[in-house]
C-alpha cells in the first residue's frame, strides 16, 4: 500500500514537472515574440521621429518662406504640398507604432503572468511535504524567472503633482464650496496616483526579497558542501543578477543587478522619485544607489536597492496618509 501510494506521488512528480516544461516552453516562444516586437517598436519609432524632424523642418522653411519680404508663392505652396505629403506619412506611422505599443504592452503582461505562474507552481512543487527532488535546482529556476519578472518592471516616472505644494493645502481654510470641490478633486487624483506608485514599488520590493532570500539559502547551500580537502562543489546556476542573457550566479551580500540600460533606467527613476518626496534635504537624508563597475557593467547592490525600496514605500506611505486625512476633512 506504501508502495502504490508513492508510485502515486512520482507519477504525479512527473506529470507536474512535465507540465512545467511545457509551461517553460511555451513561455520561451512568447518571450521571442516580446523580444521581436520591441525591436520591431524601437525601428518604426525611429521612423516616426525622422519623420518629425523632416515635418518640423518644412514648417520652418514655409515660416521662413512667408516672412520674406518678397515672398515666393509659388515655392510656398511647393513646400505646403510636401508638407501634407509627409504628414500624412507622419500620421500613418503615429497610428502603427500606437498599435505596435499596444502589442508590447499587451505581450510584457501576458509575459509577467505566465512568469508569476512559473514560479507559483515551482514554489507549491518545493513546499509540497512529500517533495524530494533537487531543492537547490529548483531554487535555481525561481531564482531564473524572478530575474525574468523584476526586468519586465513598468517604468517608474516622477509624481505629476508638487508634493511641498500638496502639502500646504489646509482643508480648513477653505470654505467655498466651488474652491473644495477642485481641491477634493486634486487631492484624490493625487492619492489615486500615489497608490498605483505604491503598488508598483511594493510588487518590486517582494521580488528583491524573494531574491535575496534564494541567494542566501543557496550561499549557505554552498558553504555546507564542500569536496574532500575543502574545495566547494561547483554548480551552473548565475554569479550575479544579471540583465543579460548569461546569468550565472555568486548568492551573497554582494549580488548585484548588472547589463541592460533598462534596469539602471528602473533603478534611477526610482531615486529620483524618492528624491522627489523627500523635501527635508537640509538634513542631508538623501538615499540613492551606489553604482558600481562589474566587468564593464554598470551594476547595483540588491540588498543596497532593497533599502531604496524600502525608504520608498515609507515615504509613499506617509504621504498616502497625509493625503487621505485630507481628502476625509473635504468629505465632511
Amino acid at each position: 500500500m506504501m508502495m502504490r501510494g508513492f508510485g502515486v506521488f512520482i507519477l504525479f512528480s512527473l506529470i507536474f514537472l512535465s507540465a512545467s516544461d511545457i509551461l517553460a516552453q511555451s513561455t520561451s516562444e512568447l518571450e521571442v515574440r516580446y523580444n521581436t516586437s520591441k525591436k520591431i517598436l524601437v525601428k518604426e519609432t525611429n521612423i516616426l521621429d525622422s519623420l518629425k524632424t523632416l515635418l518640423n523642418e518644412k514648417a520652418d522653411q514655409i515660416d521662413f518662406e512667408k516672412n520674406k519680404k518678397d515672398a515666393d508663392k509659388d515655392k510656398i505652396v511647393e513646400l505646403m504640398s510636401s508638407s501634407v505629403i509627409i504628414s500624412d506619412k507622419y500620421e500613418l506611422q503615429q497610428r502603427k507604432v500606437r498599435q505596435l505599443e499596444s502589442t508590447v504592452d499587451s505581450l510584457k503582461k501576458e509575459l509577467s503572468n505566465r512568469y508569476t505562474s512559473i514560479i507559483d507552481s515551482l514554489q507549491s512543487l518545493k513546499n509540497s511535504g512529500d517533495f524530494s527532488g533537487n531543492r537547490d535546482k529548483l531554487d535555481s529556476e525561481v531564482l531564473l524567472y524572478l530575474e525574468k519578472k523584476l526586468e519586465l518592471a513598468p517604468k517608474i516616472s516622477l509624481l505629476s503633482f508638487d508634493p511641498a505644494e500638496l502639502l500646504k493645502i489646509n482643508p480648513d481654510k477653505n470654505k467655498d464650496s466651488l474652491g473644495n470641490a477642485i481641491y477634493r478633486e486634486y487631492l484624490q487624483n493625487a492619492y489615486d496616483e500615489l497608490n498605483n506608485h505604491l503598488a508598483n514599488v511594493d510588487e518590486q520590493y517582494t521580488e528583491i526579497k524573494n531574491i535575496i532570500l534564494l541567494q542566501e539559502k543557496t550561499e549557505k547551500f554552498l558553504k555546507e558542501t564542500e569536496f574532500e580537502g575543502g574545495l566547494r562543489t561547483e554548480r551552473s546556476a548565475p554569479d550575479r543578477l544579471s540583465t543579460g542573457e548569461n546569468r550565472s550566479s555568486v548568492f551573497s551580500d554582494q549580488a548585484t543587478i548588472s547589463g541592460e540600460a533598462r534596469m539602471l533606467e528602473q533603478l534611477h527613476g526610482y531615486t529620483l522619485l524618492l528624491d522627489q518626496l523627500n523635501l527635508d534635504l537640509s538634513s542631508g537624508k538623501k538615499l540613492s544607489l551606489q553604482v558600481e563597475s562589474i566587468d564593464g557593467n554598470s551594476s547595483v547592490s540588491l540588498k543596497q536597492y532593497k533599502k531604496m525600496l524600502e525608504e520608498l514605500k515609507k515615504k509613499l506611505q506617509e504621504y498616502k496618509l497625509v493625503l487621505s486625512n485630507k481628502i476625509n476633512v473635504y468629505n465632511r
